[in-house]
């Protein structure tokens, strides 16, 4: 699978996935929605590589809220509490970024070593009001690339009108430099083998903004679409490996409700 830019992110399942349950968490409590979703969908993002191979990909798509255990596409979390009002959990997902070499057309990258997605794991707070939902977490990652922590924070807003759910985010991402150095930095030997300047990449914040639409087909049907469009950071801009300022991210998917 080639590379789907930063989380929309956010993120490959994870983009869809959080989207469209973050708009099933701010209406209804873990009591409510014991439910489980299954459907297919669909994401394309241009990656900020150069030269990258850009494709729509199909996605399938998992979804449960239980009373304690959740799955919103690829997250899973487990609730330590809860009030009528706030969440917290113990998370762990995937990170969704990739560089496969060879997946790129640029002559340079294409001598430089993979990157392949992380896992990292934390711990996120959930917040519902009358005037719209808040969603921080603070995650480290796991698997080996460096480790580093990922640190997110969200304001959304759940409009209802009928069957219809119109969800505008705003929100904030800050990678810490060993993340941003895994996926963008360039080492000496890199540099040696590809021609290219080394390049440490340091930590940085990525705003960003996302709209997503969910229709009710019926009691058991939903069809779920969305975009977003993040702000990268300088450390990630000034990477040879890069040719791009911002990213963005397209989804459409059809799900089922048991």
């Amino acid at each position: 699978m080639p590379t789907i830019s930063r989380r929309l992110a956010s993120l490959v399942v994870v983009s869809i996935g959080t989207i469209y349950c973050t708009d099933a968490a701010a209406q209804s409590s873990p009591e409510q929605n014991r439910t489980w979703t299954i459907g297919m969908g669909a994401i394309w993002s241009p990656s900020p590589y150069r030269d990258y191979s850009n494709k729509a990909w199909p996605m399938p798509l998992v979804s449960y809220e239980g009373k304690s255990f959740y799955v919103r596409g690829a997250s899973l979390g487990y609730r330590l509490f809860t009030t009528g009002s706030d969440e917290f959990s113990v998370i762990a997902s995937p990170l969704g970024n990739r560089f496969m070499h060879d997946d790129t057309n640029d002559p340079r990258l294409r001598r430089l070593s993979d990157r392949d997605i992380s896992g990292i794991v934390g711990v996120a707070w959930l917040h519902r009001a009358n005037w719209g939902v808040l969603q921080a977490s603070a995650q480290k990652e796991f698997t080996g690339h460096g480790g580093g922590e990922v640190l997110d924070a969200n304001y959304s807003f759940p409009m209802k009108e009928g069957s219809l759910l119109l969800t505008p985010t705003l929100g904030v991402t800050y990678d810490t430099g060993a993340i941003n150095n895994y996926y963008y930095g360039i080492s000496a030997a890199d540099a040696s083998r590809s021609g290219l300047s080394f390049y440490r990449a340091g930590s940085g914040s990525m705003p960003y903004l996302g709209m997503s639409a969910t229709y009710k087909l019926s009691r058991s049907w939903l069809t779920s679409a969305g975009v977003r469009y993040a702000r990268l950071p300088d450390a990630v801009k000034d990477s040879p490996m890069v040719d791009a300022d911002h990213t963005e991210s397209y989804f459409i998917s059809l799900s089922y409700i048991f």
